[in-house]
């Protein structure tokens, strides 16, 4: 989907399609977050003045850009300094991320074939807190877990409700293959319930890419949320795996059977295929280590690390 937008966005307007929208761009939006990753708070607060664009960015996103942005080093600024310019290299006015060699990962565990398109959609409704005595989400979404036999997929942005990640372990213990996905920059918090499992797949998705002309660069979060059950049930909504969505958040969860798992299925295929694994699981001396410390149970290393 990504690389067909860009792709509609270079058409001359002749040739686009009817559903062609033209994608939103502001330059002064791009000088005000270089401004921010560069100057802090008072500069952005300059550049929005002086361009009367407004304050584009909610505080949440001020102080997320300016506690999670990479800057580079000293040498590498005086490089790009040195060096000439390359006018195909990325910049803050790149939305897309580029295409890579890396090694796209397998679904090694298996992947049950669906024919989703013979199958009628149907939607059902779970609200937290519950309506009409019916039951909480997280009760139904246990259920759905325990009975699985072929496959239980995870995206998720927070996942520390100590329940359901028991469940998942058990039905990694009686050999349903197990794929967890995580936000990359909340992934940690997933770390206390550390557990030696080796049917089980746990990687961590980052958003988009943002470059500044300087070199720094951010990037944006992983905010799907669904469990997706033998490929034919899917869970999707507000509810993240938190103590809090049990108890106290209101939230929605949209019960999905039929054809339309189709896009869910494919969604989490292709989030697993742009997912890395997360520092923390990784074994010491990489990848080739893995079976030199499959017994080793620690914060540090899982048995279900994400190969």
């Amino acid at each position: 989907m990504e690389s067909n937008l860009s792709l509609l966005s270079s058409l001359k307007e002749e040739t686009r399609p009817e559903e062609y929208v033209l994608p939103h761009y502001k330059e002064s939006y791009r000088l005000a977050i270089d401004g921010l990753v560069s100057g802090g708070r008072d500069a952005y607060e300059e550049l929005t003045k002086a361009e009367r664009t407004g304050d584009f960015l909610s505080e949440e996103e001020i102080l997320f850009i300016t506690k999670n942005t990479d800057r580079p080093s000293a040498g590498s600024q005086a490089e790009d300094a040195d060096g000439p310019a390359d006018s195909s290299a990325s910049s803050s006015g790149t939305y897309w991320p580029t295409l890579s060699d890396v090694h796209t990962p397998d679904l090694d565990l298996g992947w049950p074939e669906v024919a989703h398109q013979r199958m009628q959609t149907s939607v059902d409704l779970l609200f937290h807190p519950p309506r009409q005595n019916g039951p909480t989400i997280k009760e139904v979404m246990r259920k759905h877990i325990q009975d699985a036999g072929q496959v239980i997929a995870v995206a998720m942005d927070v996942f520390t409700d100590v329940d359901i990640f028991k469940e998942i372990v058990e039905a990694a213990t009686r050999g349903v293959p197990v794929y967890v996905l995580l936000d990359d920059y909340k992934f940690k918090s997933f770390l206390t319930m550390a557990e030696n499992q080796d049917n089980m797949r746990v990687r961590t998705v980052k958003g988009l890419e943002y470059l500044c002309r300087s070199g720094a660069k951010f990037h944006g979060l992983m905010e799907q949320k669904f469990l997706l059950i033998d490929c034919q049930t899917v869970f999707f909504g507000s509810y993240s795996f938190m103590w809090s969505y049990e108890k106290i958040n209101l939230s929605m969860v949209q019960v999905i059977r039929g054809h339309l798992v189709e896009s869910y299925d494919e969604e989490f295929r292709t989030l697993y295929a742009r997912s890395t694994v997360p520092a923390e699981l990784m074994p010491e001396g990489g990848p080739d280590n893995i079976f030199k410390r499959s017994g080793v149970t620690s914060v540090g290393y899982f048995g279900f690390w994400g190969r």
